[in-house]
């Protein structure tokens, strides 16, 4: 059945990371990293200093959509929980204009990059990824969407009212 993920021990951030990736590859979105716990990825958002400041997001994938003539980027976190969440969500509320050029030269073969640099806060969409959680509906910010992965059911999605990709996240 379309849409479902297969089941797994909910527990794992591995499994939630790789389950949300094979939701977006089968909802027409370019997977373009995925990094599930142990895994190893050259994907890094830097904020100008080396390494320190950066982070590497558990996926990135890239859309391009007629209903909007545009490209959505996603960068997502995944967490067992929703409430083990807090400091990916800190991460995604604090992506600034440096590491909004550093996604820029990681996808300058996927997107216009000065498209992209001129309007990134519209273009980027931010997702978190979880197994378990209460009441995450009250306190997700406006621009994210929380995706809960069930096992063997479609995805529980929540969408905030000024998230980016809210009309083109599905097929």
């Amino acid at each position: 059945m379309k849409g479902q993920i297969p089941q797994f021990d909910v527990d794992k951030e591995r499994n939630i990371t790789l389950a949300l990736a094979e939701f977006l590859d089968k909802n027409s979105w370019q997977v373009v990293a995925c990094h599930p716990p142990g895994g190893h990825t050259s994907f890094s958002i830097l904020d100008g200093r080396r390494s320190k400041g950066g982070y590497m997001p558990d996926v990135v994938a890239i859309k391009f959509d007629n209903k909007i003539n545009d490209f959505i980027v996603i960068i997502a976190e995944s967490k067992p929980t929703f409430q083990q969440s807090n400091k990916d969500i800190q991460k995604l509320i604090k992506l600034s204009d440096v590491h909004a050029q550093w996604i820029a030269f990681r996808l300058q073969k996927n997107i216009d990059s000065k498209k992209w640099l001129s309007n990134w806060r519209n273009k980027l969409q931010k997702i978190i990824a979880f197994g378990e959680g209460d009441d995450y509906k009250k306190t997700l910010p406006k621009d994210v969407i929380a995706i809960q992965i069930i096992p063997n059911k479609k995805p529980e999605i929540t969408i905030g009212e000024k998230s980016p990709a809210k009309n083109i996240l599905l097929n």
